[in-house]
């Protein structure tokens, strides 16, 4: 059903051709369904990054940046809220940003507004991302936002676009001890999200973003359940030996996502398996790579591939086996 629907939103925001007339703009409302139907899920820039650290062999090749947003009731905030949780380099250990997110119409704008709420404590509400229920009762005591840092999203054919007033956002940095400028620029597709956020001093020196004007190019990840298996023993098994260790209920996501593999006793057996969606320079044809890494060197020693949009891959080296399947439900967040 949520399919056809926004089938018929596109259908009504393309142009018109000689043959028909120009289809009705979506309203508002039909235009902040669209996005919330977007909106939600995780989202990553790996190829970005593997492209400008391994291919151009850039010195400062662009961050890598994992995005979730998860739809929460706060209704305090907002009927259309989101928890923001955005992490560096893989590690979710490295959390730099959680904020709530709440979508309203702006009717005198004729955009879809975006006000951005950050926690006065943090920690208080550091895994409402996986625990939503953390945020039951919360108040707008408990936030902060920033006159002038409203993002507002309007439908262009088949995208959003989204940005700040120019010069609007502004804030004193109690780190850095001066006010700060933000500006921020974006592009919302069902499949990609670009995000290009820059910030100057007043005197207009660069504090934070990409100074190069290049966004960071993120994908809407898909997860995928699967399973490992290697002999005893590793390459060097015997042909015959039927002693395996074996690793089930692995959940992966194919933006670059690496899993160690790990016997009974949780302990690792030298080998992780990766998936991610590339494209290589010598072909320029995307693909989506199942690849199997020796933790020794940090060499890929194998690798399949399916289409981009591919929903299962398997991989059987004789003596390490291993295979995925996209998650039938929940597919573009990983809990």
């Amino acid at each position: 059903m949520r399919s056809s629907i926004l089938a018929a939103l596109l259908l009504a925001a393309l142009p018109a051709t000689a043959a028909q007339p120009a289809p009705a703009t979506p309203d508002l409302d039909q235009q902040l369904a669209l996005l919330l139907a977007w909106f939600p899920g995780e989202w990553d820039n790996h190829e970005q990054h593997w492209q400008q650290a391994t291919v151009e062999k850039r010195e400062k090749p662009i961050e890598r940046i994992h995005h979730v947003f998860v739809p929460v009731s706060v209704p305090t905030v907002s009927e259309h809220v989101f928890f923001v949780r955005q992490t560096l380099d893989d590690d979710p250990s490295r959390v730099y940003r959680q904020r709530l997110y709440a979508f309203s119409k702006n009717e005198a704008r004729g955009a879809i507004q975006l006000t951005i709420h950050s926690f006065k404590d943090e920690a208080k509400y550091a895994g409402a991302w996986r625990e939503p229920a953390l945020l039951d009762g919360l108040s707008m005591d408990a936030l902060e936002s920033r006159p002038g840092c409203e993002v507002y999203w309007t439908l262009q054919v088949d995208h959003f676009a989204g940005s700040m007033d120019a010069d609007a956002c502004r804030f004193h940095s109690q780190r850095l001890g001066k006010t700060i400028i933000v500006n921020d620029t974006l592009r919302l597709s069902p499949d990609e999200l670009w995000i290009s956020d820059v910030a100057k001093d007043v005197e207009g020196s660069p504090v934070f973003g990409n100074r190069d004007g290049i966004p960071h190019r993120n994908r809407k990840v898909r997860y995928f359940e699967g399973w490992a298996a290697i002999k005893r023993g590793g390459k060097d098994a015997p042909a015959d030996s039927k002693d395996w260790i074996g690793m089930r209920g692995i959940l992966m996501h194919n933006e670059g996502d690496r899993v160690q593999v790990l016997d009974a006793e949780g302990k690792p057996v030298g080998y992780t398996i990766e998936l991610a969606r590339l494209t290589y320079q010598s072909t320029r044809t995307p693909i989506l790579k199942f690849g199997v890494i020796d933790d020794a060197t940090g060499k890929t020693i194998a690798y399949t591939w399916n289409e981009p949009g591919g929903t299962r891959l398997g991989i059987n080296l004789g003596w390490f086996q291993a295979g995925v399947a996209q998650r039938n439900e929940r597919v573009h967040f990983g809990w």
